[in-house]
């Protein structure tokens, strides 16, 4: 296995993002801020959550950056929690999970669909990450990634980031989403990871990921059993396996984009990126970007809101108007 590979891997834009918010319950607390979350008893209202988890996460956040701390009662003392441009900026991030669980997840409720509008509500908005056509999505093989101009070194590993999502969340009685499970959780990320690099073997993943065997094994049938990856007989005497994507696991490669260009904006120094992506038309570095394809221009959280998703008999009505 190409010792680069494994670099790349474990050290690249996406890996960054993932060691500030690559963990389930920040990226639901991250979640309920784009939706209007400001104070403790929001969180605790909205999450099945201990006090004592919400108040660290919150600190967490607030010293990375991604929150700003602001007094708002005195007498008692009484502190919100607002995003800031940085938290703002993993907007992508958060569109780009919800509209995978709305078209690829199990666990999704057609009746909490949302679809994008523009603030004033007068122009639907189709959220993409975009590249060199600015109306484009950016599909797997239109860009290679490849080693950026400081590759450095892969950061160390924290012990927080390889839990798998708590039991106490799944006993809540509240539906965790599939993507907050996934992306949510070290080991699982990082064989997703893996996978997009084109490791389809059990022996590579091993190799490049310094992996327990049980972790590994655990994880790649976690991605099966979800329909993320699927299990495929190469080899018969002595029988071998490999996994491979599926529909559903490709599809969550706009929210692979979206990690990568917040880590790249946040993590990383201008023009330092240990992992570039490479256009395989121009042979040009490319940094995805969130646009609207129906113009091509750049979204950010202020600029859409989101609405309830048309039915099935209002999609008909407006096709055939058109």
């Amino acid at each position: 296995m190409d010792s680069r590979l494994k670099q790349m891997i474990q050290n690249n834009p996406v890996s960054h993002a993932m060691d500030v918010v690559g963990e389930a319950w920040t990226m639901l607390i991250l979640r309920e801020a784009f939706r209007g979350a400001r104070r403790f008893d929001d969180w605790l209202d909205r999450l099945a959550i201990a006090r004592s988890v919400l108040a660290r996460r919150l600190k967490t956040l607030t010293d990375a950056g991604l929150l700003s701390r602001r007094q708002y009662q005195s007498r008692p003392d009484r502190f919100e929690y607002v995003l800031t441009a940085m938290g703002r900026d993993l907007y992508g991030v958060a569109i780009m999970l919800i509209f995978w669980e709305q078209d690829w997840s199990p666990r999704s409720d057609p009746s909490r669909a949302i679809r994008l509008v523009l603030r004033d509500g007068s122009v639907a908005v189709e959220p993409v990450m975009a590249g060199e056509d600015p109306k484009a999505p950016i599909l797997p093989g239109d860009v290679m990634p490849r080693p950026g101009p400081v590759p450095g070194q892969a950061p160390a590993l924290k012990e927080m980031r390889r839990r798998k999502v708590q039991p106490a969340m799944r006993a809540s009685g509240k539906p965790i989403e599939l993507g907050i499970e996934l992306f949510g959780d070290y080991w699982t990320n990082l064989v997703l990871a893996a996978c997009f690099y084109r490791v389809r073997r059990y022996d590579d993943f091993l190799k490049t990921l310094d992996v327990s065997t049980s972790v590994l094994a655990d994880r790649l049938d976690g991605l099966v059993s979800h329909g993320i990856l699927a299990r495929k007989r190469y080899q018969m005497r002595p029988e071998r396996f490999e996994y491979v994507l599926t529909e559903r696991g490709r599809a969550l490669y706009p929210t692979v984009l979206a990690f990568f260009a917040w880590g790249a904006r946040w993590m990383c120094e201008p023009g330092k990126l240990p992992v570039e992506l490479i256009s395989q038309t121009t042979g040009k570095p490319v940094l995805p970007v969130l646009r609207n394809a129906v113009t091509g221009e750049e979204i950010d959280a202020r600029s859409v809101r989101p609405v309830p998703a048309l039915s099935a008999s209002e999609r008909a009505a407006i096709s055939a108007a058109q």
